[in-house]
């Protein structure tokens, strides 16, 4: 029975795919309405590194969770013509404090399902008061202190890796994630898409005792776009590359991670963030990770969201493969 699960997951997310891809988007306003300032996507469940995901699931009936909380800067601006003809950059989000709080479920030890809760706790910019035409009230574009985020599902399996008889030295993994929003955020301030985005995620890493290393390859498929002034939001490639060192025991990590987006149309909007972190496992279980991670962004071009400096601290608690589930 559990080797049809692939199969039929496969099938799922083969479909999703082609329905997110197919669908037809809706053309935008101009006013922000629908872009979100965070790109970051947190995902709950066992990993190696701060935010890329590795192909471990959380063994069967077993649960995880955890909080990721962020500071980022300067993450929403456009440049503006001033009247004396020089030209400004006005942040619609300059600062952000933010909080995603996360659950996941593992089921026949190759599936899990997650759920992500998303708020902004504080923020400050201008909002897309300055992007608005001369004569228009600009009193709904003012920016809020605070705001919830999509609500996000997670859908997960692994199709090679896992050894529990001995974790560290598992080597090759192949998973794939399909995660997804629902537009239940503020898009009015920059905390949520206007539709539907659909992210499938492939994942393949590499576990041998010493170090982890990971690449992640998807997209961002959105059924409605969202634009700010003359910059829109659409399609996207996701990308990312870690890698983790362990050391003391498996306790210490060391870990730098990159990623960054792209945008479909023409390729020549990109945005690359990278980040360097340190994470400590307190329990003897290997279950419990606090990890402390920043860094900062490179871009050859607008692409909105991507933050010019991030600053994380996150703690999970995720059985990986050969440990003991939590018992309610």
């Amino acid at each position: 029975m559990r080797s049809i699960w692939p199969r039929l997951l496969g099938l799922l997310l083969g479909t999703t795919i082609l329905l997110g891809a197919t669908a037809a988007v809706a053309q935008p306003s101009n006013d922000g309405e629908g872009v979100d300032s965070q790109v970051l996507w947190a995902t709950p469940g066992p990993s190696n590194f701060p935010t890329m995901q590795s192909s471990d699931i959380v063994g069967h009936l077993g649960v995880a969770f955890g909080a990721v909380f962020g500071y980022y800067r300067e993450s929403l601006g456009l440049e503006v013509t001033q009247p004396d003809g020089t030209t400004k950059t006005k942040w619609a989000v300059e600062n952000a404090v933010t909080a995603d709080f996360m659950w996941a479920f593992g089921l026949a030890e190759i599936f899990q399902i997650g759920l992500v809760l998303p708020v902004v706790l504080d923020q400050s910019g201008v909002g897309a008061t300055p992007f608005q035409p001369q004569g228009v009230d600009d009193s709904s574009y003012k920016l809020a202190g605070s705001a919830l985020r999509d609500l996000r599902f997670n859908a997960k399996t692994r199709f090679v890796g896992g050894n529990a008889d001995n974790p560290d030295r598992r080597g090759f993994g192949l998973g794939l994630d399909v995660g997804a929003n629902i537009p239940s955020g503020d898009e009015l301030n920059f905390a949520g898409d206007n539709g539907f985005v659909v992210s499938p995620l492939a994942i393949f890493d590499y576990h041998l005792c010493k170090f982890s290393i990971a690449a992640n390859v998807g997209a961002r498929l959105r059924t409605e776009k969202a634009q700010l002034a003359d910059l829109v939001v659409g399609h996207q490639f996701v990308y990312g590359l870690g890698i983790t060192g362990h050391y003391a025991d498996r306790r210490l990590l060391l870990s730098a991670e990159g990623g960054g987006l792209v945008e479909f149309d023409g390729f020549d909007r990109v945005g690359f963030e990278y980040r360097g972190a340190i994470g400590y496992m307190p329990d003897d279980a290997r279950a419990v990770t606090i990890w402390l991670s920043g860094g900062s962004a490179l871009g050859t071009g607008d692409v909105l969201g991507v933050p010019q400096m991030r600053v994380l601290l996150g703690i999970t608690y995720a059985p990986g493969p050969g440990e003991e589930p939590f018992e309610f």
